[in-house]
């Protein structure tokens, strides 16, 4: 699987949808955030400014998709607080957003899918270290490290959008 966006990434969000900013909320962080966000190009977004919109729901049908290109590398890429926090905003992101994009929808069940068998092929590894007698680290997070209460709110949030 490679997803590729259909996306002119020279452009920036002003360029693609002025009015992008207008019902997020403005507070300080959010107008700090349209100031710096607003006139990059695209592909100079880093996963971290990714995640920082998305948070805010803002300019989702052109930076989701990015998102998704970058978990499709790496579905724990960590933007700013932890490993997993990007595909955490993603999947809390505005259900009308997925709603009207069921095809994406599914490419992020498979990210998702993916996600979720690390994950649990992570714990297995530790537990079995654990328990082994083995006193080497394994240098493994597992899940209860960085995929927390926050995770399955989003999964939540997410399994509920569509039926399939």
């Amino acid at each position: 699987m490679s997803f590729e966006p259909d996306i002119d990434l020279r452009r920036n969000l002003l360029e693609l949808d002025p009015g992008c900013f207008d019902d997020a909320g403005f507070d300080d962080q959010v107008a700090m955030l349209a100031r710096r966000l607003a006139a990059k190009p695209l592909r100079k977004f880093n996963a971290t400014d990714l995640y920082a919109a998305i948070r805010h729901n803002v300019g989702l049908p052109w930076l989701v998709p990015l998102a998704i290109a970058r978990l499709e590398e790496d579905p724990f890429v960590a933007a700013g607080a932890h490993p997993g926090d990007l595909l955490t905003v993603v999947l809390e992101s505005d259900a009308r957003f997925w709603m009207d994009r069921h095809g994406l929808w599914l490419v992020m069940v498979e990210i998702l899918g993916q996600a979720l068998t690390r994950a649990s092929e992570a714990a297995e590894a530790a537990y079995r270290a654990e328990h082994s007698g083995d006193t080497e680290e394994t240098g493994e997070m597992w899940m209860p490290n960085y995929l927390g209460d926050d995770f399955m709110g989003a999964l939540l949030h997410f399994r509920g959008i569509h039926a399939d």
